[in-house]
């Protein structure tokens, strides 16, 4: 944890994919992640929560523009004193609807299966799909007929991608790939659409 000049504010590498900022008795979590000796800084936090008399307290928020104005260049500056360059991950417009491709989902599947594999999670044993998540940015496992399967499935994908901070689970009877659905992402759902900017 780091305690930075006279604006009183912290900032830690809490666990992998989650970094903290913490003001003024506010803290927000923030997806980060490595990619090519690269930090990846998503734009906006996760969470938030709010210190009162007996611990820390997770509360509905906004992020306000003033907030992102103030905050996210001292993140910046905070990954940037580790030698390494930052890149942000823009959230853009939280209002936006217009459809958001990122081809490297593509990737991320591939390594979804390759990791669930190693857990004991075949394709078309335990699962029938993994469906790509553009607006929100992760990965649907469809198809999961057993409980014991859909446990495993979230626990190894939540290490594999520490970043992903949501995911929700539900069950679907009478359509296509019935059963079990586990899905993890980045963004809240109806976020609006997203780009990755080089911080200056």
């Amino acid at each position: 944890m780091r305690l930075f000049g006279r604006d009183k504010f912290h900032v830690t590498l809490d666990s992998p994919g989650r970094l903290l900022y913490r003001e003024a008795g506010n803290e927000f979590t923030f997806p980060v992640y490595e990619s090519n000796h690269q930090w990846i800084l998503v734009d906006a936090p996760t969470f938030k929560r709010i210190r009162l008399f007996f611990g820390w307290y997770r509360v509905p928020f906004k992020f306000s523009e003033a907030d992102h104005d103030r905050i996210i260049p001292r993140l910046v500056h905070y990954l940037g004193s580790e030698r390494e360059s930052v890149r942000i991950f823009d959230r853009g417009d939280s209002d936006a609807r217009s459809f958001t491709f990122y081809p490297e989902l593509f990737d991320q599947r591939s390594d979804a299966t390759d990791v669930l594999e190693d857990a004991g999670i075949e394709w078309l044993t335990s699962y029938t799909s993994i469906d790509l998540l553009h607006e929100e940015y992760g990965l649907e496992v469809c198809g999961i007929q057993l409980e014991s399967d859909l446990e495993t499935i979230a626990e190894t994908l939540h290490e594999a991608f520490p970043h992903w901070h949501h995911c929700r689970v539900c069950f679907k009877e009478g359509e296509r790939d019935p059963g079990w659905k586990f899905a993890i992402h980045m963004f809240r759902r109806d976020c609006g659409n997203g780009r990755s900017v080089d911080a200056d």
